[in-house]
């Protein structure tokens, strides 16, 4: 009786190593394929099986992993791709334990007539609202019990909480580089932007100066104009008044030449300005274009 306790014992502290092997190795993974190749290299400690699969859900997809012949392989694949049985177990959650095992579980070949006496056992668990299918086959020489249930969803929930890490990891980087895209996608616009409004502020004070320039020209030829146009008007208004008070006679031999010769110079005067007016006019239509 001692011994058989004592066996049980050593049996219950291998156990525990194994797992905590496993469960160890499992934490420190960060990516899928360090979470297939843990599996592979301890799980064996764990349970008997000749193959093993895992299915967990995933956003209406599903992560599947499987370890077969030491060989570890893993995919995300749709509803479709699972097998009738594995669809059953996803619909009803029964459990099986049947020896008629589907070829396309072993990839097609029928390498079940190496084993001996072979079963498959399936299990649908929920865990965190998802549900997570596993697959195993074993036989009398790697043989699989009740008893080692309670291990196997041990090992699915440790399983299940790293992938769910990693998904939720690989989402958070994949948003992360979404948001540098936007941001590096708004900073390059927000350039342009200030270059174009950059641009335009400076071609708005090049055209502010170019026209306060052309009405400063406009302005003096205004001034100079009507100083130059004054003098000979002047000149002629003091004339004329001037017949009012001399005699026909004097308005005759000496007014009258006078104001000729205010009025000539006040048509080339005129002259002057129509010439200068009509030259700068031609000139600020050259810089407009």
């Amino acid at each position: 009786m001692a011994s058989i306790s004592n066996n049980s014992a050593q049996h219950y502290r291998i156990t525990y190593e194994a797992y905590s092997k496993f469960a160890n190795g499992i934490n420190r993974c960060g990516t899928l394929q360090e979470v297939a190749e843990d599996t592979r290299r301890h799980l064996k400690y764990l349970l008997n099986f000749h193959l093993i699969k895992m299915v967990l859900e995933k956003d209406d997809r599903f992560l599947l992993l499987s370890i077969y012949k030491n060989k570890v392989s893993y995919t995300i694949t749709e509803e479709d791709s699972l097998l009738p049985y594995e669809k059953e177990l996803l619909k009803n959650g029964v459990p099986i334990k049947t020896s008629n095992i589907p070829l396309e579980l072993i990839n097609g070949k029928n390498s079940t007539e190496e084993l001996a006496e072979p079963e498959l056992w399936g299990w649908s668990f929920q865990k965190n609202a998802r549900k997570v299918l596993v697959s195993l086959i074993s036989d009398e020489k790697k043989p699989f019990s009740y008893a080692d249930v309670e291990i196997l969803k041990l090992v699915t929930d440790c399983l299940e909480a790293k992938l769910q890490e990693i998904f939720l990891k690989n989402q958070l980087a994949q948003k992360n580089k979404s948001l540098s895209e936007a941001y590096d996608t708004i900073k390059k616009q927000n350039f342009q932007i200030k270059e174009i409004v950059e641009n335009q502020k400076q071609t708005i004070e090049k055209r502010t100066r170019e026209i306060v320039e052309k009405n400063e020209k406009l302005l003096h030829i205004s001034a100079l104009n009507a100083h130059n146009v004054r003098e000979p008007l002047s000149r002629i208004q003091g004339i004329t008044q001037l017949f009012e008070v001399f005699d026909d006679e004097t308005c005759r031999t000496e007014l009258i030449p006078k104001l000729a010769t205010s009025v000539e110079e006040m048509d080339l005067v005129l002259k002057e300005v129509i010439e200068m007016a009509s030259q700068e006019l031609v000139k600020l239509k050259a810089e407009n274009t």
